[in-house]
């Protein structure tokens, strides 16, 4: 390959080879700067109301995974011992990759065969540096 490119190279004058270098830095340089990019995984938060003391849980499901990932943190929002009391769950997406997918979210009880009491889906997509974009 390299023989090639060289071979072509000498078909042009002083002049001609100076120039065509110049514009093969560029394109280069062009096609680096387009290939280099800075992936800083964001981070976005979802929040459901529930009450699991009910027996009610949200449940999720991600389309595409390898896309990005999610962390759940429950938290009880009523005073200590008291039953039906409401709690905050709070997803925290994180983009692995740029593309996009949905995500389902199912309000029901574990043990039943009915359709969940409340259902959401947020359609999510990642850019080419990591930036979330979350809409229900």
């Amino acid at each position: 390959m390299r023989k090639i490119i060289l071979k072509l190279f000498n078909c042009f004058n002083k002049n001609s080879r100076i120039l065509v270098s110049i514009i093969i830095s560029f394109v280069i340089a062009l096609f680096a700067s387009c290939a280099s990019t800075d992936f800083k995984a964001e981070k976005k938060t979802i929040e459901l109301k529930g009450n699991p003391t009910t027996g009610y849980s949200w449940f999720y499901e991600i389309e595409d995974d390898s896309i990005i990932s999610i962390e759940e943190d429950v938290k009880y929002l009523g005073a200590k011992g008291m039953v039906g009391a409401p709690s905050l769950f709070t997803y925290t997406v994180t983009a692995r990759k740029s593309g996009s997918t949905k995500i389902t979210f199912e309000y029901k009880r574990p043990w039943e065969t009915q359709p969940a009491l409340e259902t959401k889906v947020y359609e999510v997509s990642v850019d080419g540096q990591g930036r979330l974009v979350i809409s229900e």
